[in-house]
């Protein structure tokens, strides 16, 4: 069987090394696997690094986001549908177990999945076939489930909201994912790795980041996890000259460090400037109340952000949207509110 070390991924932790034996040991079965961790800590990678040392590889790896589905067309979605099985079906449409076929179905956030489906799922897995909706021939299936979640479902289940039955129908295997926070040595290869590829896509080959910039990351406790910290250097990159140091990270929208390690670095530095802000001390006549202070200081990194992206982008609106990652709407919008020029 292929080996995959998730280090190279996710990081060198030894939590990360846990995991990697766990996914070693359980791609070249058919179990079903169940991947817990908060949000943003990579249950995708995990699921899509057993999808590809397992036997499937070959075939499709389908993600499935079960809180992104509305719970009225979820069981359209995923078992699919005939002609004029509802109004507005009006072609038959293949659902996410057919287009897994061979391959892999993650079911990511399952503890989201509308209850009305749970007993649809649990039935798929068990006959290992499904119809449907407005069908009648039963379609066998060949594809393996991983499931993720970010929940308790162990206390979902006393709750009952999600079947006990389903419940250790799915937890075959288990998989936990720690938070970034408790994976302290993960968190600077992420921020480098992370730079590397932004680096290229802004084509900016000298920015790095500093040993300042890397213990402003370590005290910062990542309540978005993996997907915060990608987020945070690509538009710490975008502001930065040439360093990433804290006032960039701070620029970028990082929103606290420990104090003592403010003032530890300080201390050490010799020098009195703290790594918590880099804006002017607050003037004592402002009548402001702290609500608007923060607010328009959100505006004023913000508008910042939105014009070194546009910048970046030669002034076009939609290459900033697909660097910010946002839909076309909501950075026309924000553009227009905060005066922009763009090209689009």
């Amino acid at each position: 069987m292929k080996r995959l070390m998730l280090s190279e991924l996710m990081g060198p932790s030894p939590a990360i090394q846990e995991v990697n034996g766990r996914i070693q040991r359980v791609a070249g079965t058919d179990f079903t696997v169940m991947i817990s961790g908060e949000t943003g800590a990579g249950k995708e990678v995990v699921a899509n690094a057993i999808h590809q040392l397992s036997q499937r590889c070959q075939g499709p790896f389908v993600p499935v986001d079960c809180g992104a589905i509305s719970p009225s067309l979820i069981e359209s979605e995923l078992l699919g549908h005939e002609k004029g099985a509802f109004t507005g079906a009006d072609r038959l449409h293949k659902g996410c177990f057919e287009a897994a076929e061979g391959g892999t179905l993650f079911l990511d956030e399952i503890g989201n999945l509308p209850l009305s489906m749970q007993s649809k799922l649990l039935r798929a897995l068990q006959e290992r076939r499904i119809t449907r909706v407005g069908g009648t021939t039963p379609i066998d299936l060949n594809v393996r489930i991983l499931c993720a979640t970010n929940e308790d479902l162990g206390g979902l289940v006393e709750k009952g909201v999600f079947r006990r039955d389903l419940y250790y129908r799915l937890n075959e295997f288990d998989i936990t994912i720690l938070p970034l926070r408790e994976r302290k040595g993960d968190i600077e290869f992420l921020a480098r790795r992370f730079l590397d590829r932004v680096r290229t896509e802004l084509k900016k080959p000298d920015c790095e980041l500093t040993q300042e910039g890397v213990e402003t990351l370590l005290a910062y406790p990542w309540p978005g996890n993996v997907r915060e910290l990608q987020n945070l250097i690509r538009r710490a990159a975008l502001l930065a000259e040439n360093q990433i140091g804290p006032a960039e990270l701070i620029r970028a929208g990082i929103s606290s460090v420990s104090p003592s390690h403010s003032e530890s670095n300080s201390e050490a530095s010799g020098s009195s400037t703290p790594h918590l802000n880099s804006e002017p001390a607050l003037n004592p006549t402002d009548q402001r109340s702290f609500k608007d202070l923060v607010h328009d200081r959100v505006l004023e990194v913000e508008r910042e952000i939105l014009a070194q992206a546009l910048k970046a982008a030669s002034g076009n609106m939609k290459g900033a949207a697909r660097f910010l990652q946002m839909d076309y709407k909501s950075i026309r919008t924000k553009i227009k509110f905060h005066h922009l020029t763009s090209l689009d």
